[in-house]
């Protein structure tokens, strides 16, 4: 980028109202290079972050259930999901 756009980055960031918390993952990502490892998340770190997200939702029984079937989304792979080949 150019000095001229970084100059504009720059201010159009300053002029942005962010809370505390998306300040500080704003820094992260511009301190991170960008051929960084992929993020490694406790279970407890990705509850924390489905809770801040999901807001009042969370507190539901139905913000729970969707929650538990998003953590085992990945463990049983759906028969209509199997990768065919089209050439012939």
């Amino acid at each position: 980028m150019t000095t001229f756009a970084l100059n504009n980055l720059w201010s159009y960031l300053q002029g942005l109202t962010l809370s505390q918390s998306d300040r500080e993952w704003l820094a992260d990502k511009l301190v991170m290079p960008s051929s960084a490892q992929k993020e490694t998340l406790t279970a407890e770190e990705r509850k924390a972050r489905f809770l801040r997200l999901a807001g009042k939702w969370s507190e539901t029984v139905e913000g729970e259930e969707y929650y538990q079937m998003m953590v085992h989304r990945n463990d049983v792979q759906p028969a209509n999901r199997e990768i065919t080949t089209l050439d012939k």
